[in-house]
């Protein structure tokens, strides 16, 4: 599904990035180790197309990402998410948990808006989480909770690839373990590919096939 080759990032004459290639294949969980500053989450940007390369090419199904037109972009956007490290950072805190889980629906596909309200019911439900959280704002909620609304966003444009940036640096250690059950739930009823990074070897070693060592 996803060709990273041989791909590098320099900001300036700081190698942020070194060369690295390697695939992901649908349903498959990569786990993405090394120290702070190594481009863990340079990676990620440039896997979804967020930052460009210096060098190298990332290819989805055969294509390369940073060619796509506008159209093949934005479906491209649809299938390759991202959960990032600061679960609060990551919402905006104007908008209630269903205006959030709304948004990527009404960008990505071609739902009527009566039938909003049904789709973030289903997200939250498949995240774990109870229908009165809908109404409330970002700073009503916990960590653990804000991390599972980033993930039902996420799965709202039903994405073949999940990227995760340190999800769970910013949870206690009992919510961690159930944020891991659950992403490993969610890979087995989804048929998701995980991209995991992290700097902790123990969970990464729980979620992934195989590792890459940056």
């Amino acid at each position: 599904m996803i060709e990273v080759i041989n791909v590098s990032k320099n900001f300036d004459k700081v190698e942020a990035l070194k060369p690295i290639s390697f695939k992901i294949d649908y349903g498959e969980a990569i786990g993405v180790i090394g120290k702070s500053g190594c481009g863990k989450t340079t990676l990620a940007k440039i896997i979804c197309a967020l930052i460009r390369p210096s060098s190298g090419k990332v290819l989805y199904r055969g294509e390369d990402i940073f060619r796509l037109k506008k159209a093949k972009l934005k479906k491209f956007r649809q299938k390759v998410q991202i959960i990032f490290q600061d679960p609060l950072a990551s919402l905006d805190p104007k908008m209630t948990i269903e205006q959030s889980l709304a948004e990527p629906i009404m960008i990505h596909k071609s739902y009527l808006k009566r039938t909003l309200p049904q789709n973030a019911r289903a997200l939250i439900k498949k995240v774990g989480l109870g229908y009165d959280i809908l109404s409330r704002f970002p700073h009503e909620i916990s960590g653990g909770q804000r991390q599972r609304v980033n993930i039902a966003r996420a799965l709202a444009t039903g994405p073949k690839l999940l990227i995760c940036d340190e999800p769970l640096s910013s949870l206690d250690l009992p919510v961690q373990a159930q944020m891991l059950r659950l992403l490993l739930k969610l890979k087995k009823e989804e048929n998701l590919a995980l991209l995991f990074i992290s700097h902790d070897p123990a969970v990464i070693k729980v979620l992934s096939d195989r590792v890459l060592q940056l």
